[in-house]
């Protein structure tokens, strides 16, 4: 037997579900269905024909209680046909009032295009109220009063009329809200960018002194190396190169830089990593155009080509770094493929790190006119970078 304490948890339970849980799958046969009110509110935005309908069928309730009193015997069921009918002239004008405000019409044709409404409604009310209803047995009018044009349209006009400006009153507080929300939106990514310009402002100023401190280092180095092997001065010197381009853009801030410079340290790149691992990475590099052309964020080839480096196996001579750069009047492209590197330890996170950081630059500094493409198999990873200079963005790969 049990207790009376565990059938009281029971119940609680039961009405706890019913009530603060799921909706009952009689009601809603979704499996998206909410369970706090903000899932509440996010699942209504998904359906907005099952809100709609809820509302009216609530509306109708509320009719047919206030209208009860007033007349002996209300039927429900031309409550709900009323509603119906009250429900189409509400929609009707509603996106009426979008249409018009979309396509911008003026005064005179939108005031036609209202009283045009009226009138279409008005012969459909005409056909529903005294030839499809009747059908099913809902008879809106009496039958002992002859039919009159005038009377008809008067009758009518008072609820067109409200229940318009039911359509007109919500269409302007959705607005309302909808502009609200656009501006916290705007805020919101104003507010972001701002904190990320700090916060980059501050890793740059901190990220001063060692970077400075370890060109100059490189310096020294270099002059020394030089008395003993020139190879290894040379490659000093290259490093010390690309600490200081790498440097002078992270310092300076700068939104731009000539292809041709970036061009130029990608090579300087290449050779390092060449004198790095001799024979053990395969690489192929291919430039077609005019190298003086146009300019890019810096370090975005670069950033590009390291990561095939960092997560890339190079050694297979069938599957080696390609790397191809086109440059011409109406465009630049950006091409890299290599073999992945088989490993079930391999972190990439930081691969998608640079790349989204190359495309938030890229985007920032071109907008829609560049695309970064990235495309894998089981075998090989690619990247495509498309910056389209000429006047139809659509024409992108």
């Amino acid at each position: 037997m049990q207790s009376l304490d565990a059938i009281a948890a029971q119940g609680n339970n039961v009405l706890c579900t019913l009530f603060y849980g799921k909706w009952p799958n009689f009601f809603i046969l979704w499996n998206d269905e909410p369970k706090n009110p903000e899932d509440m509110a996010t699942f209504f935005r998904k359906h907005p024909l099952l809100f709609n309908f809820i509302c009216w069928i609530i509306y109708a309730q509320f009719v047919y209680i206030y209208n009860l009193p007033k007349i002996s015997y209300v039927d429900y069921s031309h409550i709900l046909f009323l509603c119906l009918l009250y429900s189409i002239i509400f929609y009707s004008n509603f996106f009426l009032l979008k249409f018009i405000e979309s396509r911008k019409i003026n005064i005179g044709i939108a005031i036609l295009l209202v009283i045009s409404t009226f009138f279409i409604l008005a012969a459909l009310g005409y056909v529903c109220i005294y030839g499809i209803l009747p059908l099913f047995g809902a008879k809106l009018y009496y039958e002992d009063v002859p039919f009159k044009l005038s009377l008809y349209l008067r009758n009518i006009l008072s609820p067109y009329i409200k229940y318009a400006s039911y359509a007109i009153i919500v269409y302007f507080i959705l607005k309302w809200f909808a502009n609200l929300a656009y501006k916290r939106r705007m805020e919101k990514a104003h507010y972001e960018m701002e904190r990320e310009k700090f916060e980059y402002e501050q890793a740059f100023l901190r990220a001063q002194v060692n970077p400075h401190f370890l060109h100059n280092s490189l310096n020294f180095i270099y002059t020394e190396a030089l008395s003993l092997s020139k190879s290894l001065a040379e490659s000093i010197y290259l490093l010390s190169m690309m600490m200081r381009y790498s440097l002078d853009n992270a310092v300076k801030g700068k939104q731009l830089v000539p292809v041709h410079k970036e061009l130029e340290y990608l090579e300087i790149y290449l050779e390092i990593n060449r004198r790095r691992f001799g024979k053990g990475k395969n690489i192929v590099f291919e430039f077609e155009g005019d190298r003086y052309l146009h300019s890019i964020p810096p370090l975005s080839f670069i950033t590009l080509v390291e990561n095939a480096f960092k997560y890339g196996d190079l050694s297979v001579p069938l599957y080696p770094l390609q790397i191809k750069i086109v440059v011409n009047r109406d465009k630049i492209y950006f091409y890299s493929s290599n073999k992945k590197r088989i490993s079930k330890t391999l972190d990439t996170s930081g691969s998608h790190i640079g790349l989204k950081n190359v495309e938030r630059r890229l985007r920032g500094a071109f907008k829609d006119k560049a695309r970064l493409r990235r495309t894998e198999d089981n075998e090989i990873y690619t990247v495509e970078l498309f910056i389209d200079f000429s006047a139809d963005t659509n024409k992108l790969p």
